[in-house]
């Protein structure tokens, strides 16, 4: 079977290799990586981890797209007053949930932050973003990474969480209010990204050359769930 991500390498950016995804063998795979940071929290003490706290204030709130220089320019009058409502709306929902919720997440695992391994399984690099949160910011982050290139096709990117998921409960299970409260972590997700290009495009040409389609992309997405449309990646679990 022809599978997601090729050994040692990130996940390919083409729609295929997700569409040839579909036996969801590989998405099941991908939470036992990605629970592995989580649960090594409980098992290695670690007194300095001096690493950030990834949550409504830290992203939202105090994030450089509603607080840095540059970044309403970025976003435009408009872009800026959407992602401060969105702000106000979702946060009571990112500060629900108890211990058993948070600990030591990835906080920026999409789709080419995982790689294949030669066992079969799935490795996670790049931990540069490695503090503390709720799951469910990592589980939105790999929903919301593979919707971007599988939702052109009917049922992929459905099928594809459902293996996803299915593989996450086999190891521990889905947080609390997972239904309701995934779509404020696909939110929350956004946001992070809308902080990464405001502060990276105007020093890095490469973030420069896609991140204002990017943005763009973004803010009509909160836009649209502002005005009671579905958000993309959501999910409509039975």
């Amino acid at each position: 079977m022809a599978t997601l991500l090729r050994p040692g390498r990130p996940g390919h950016r083409s729609l295929q290799p997700v569409l040839q995804l579909l036996e969801g063998e590989l998405a099941r795979r991908v939470p036992y990586d990605q629970i592995a940071v989580q649960e090594h929290e409980a098992t290695v003490h670690l007194p300095d981890f001096d690493r950030p706290v990834w949550d409504a204030q830290t992203i939202l709130h105090q994030g450089h797209a509603l607080t840095g220089a540059g970044a309403h320019e970025q976003l435009g009058t408009d872009g800026t007053a959407a992602l401060r409502k969105v702000a106000e709306l979702i946060t009571p929902a990112l500060e629900e949930g108890g211990p058993d919720d948070r600990g030591r997440i990835h906080g920026d695992l999409h789709r080419e932050n995982m790689i294949a391994r030669p066992d079969g399984g799935v490795g996670v690099i790049d931990f540069d973003d490695c503090g503390t949160g709720h799951c469910l910011l990592d589980i939105a982050t790999v929903l919301s990474s593979v919707h971007r290139i599988a939702h052109p096709e009917p049922g992929a990117y459905e099928e594809f969480a459902r293996a996803y998921l299915d593989g996450y409960t086999q190891v521990r299970p889905l947080p609390t209010d997972f239904s309701r409260l995934l779509k404020p972590y696909l939110l929350l997700r956004d946001a992070f990204i809308l902080n990464f290009v405001t502060t990276a495009a105007p020093v890095n040409a490469d973030v420069a050359s896609w991140g204002p389609n990017r943005i763009t992309g973004i803010l009509a997405s909160m836009q649209a769930y502002l005005e009671g449309r579905a958000y993309p990646g959501a999910l409509h679990m039975h």
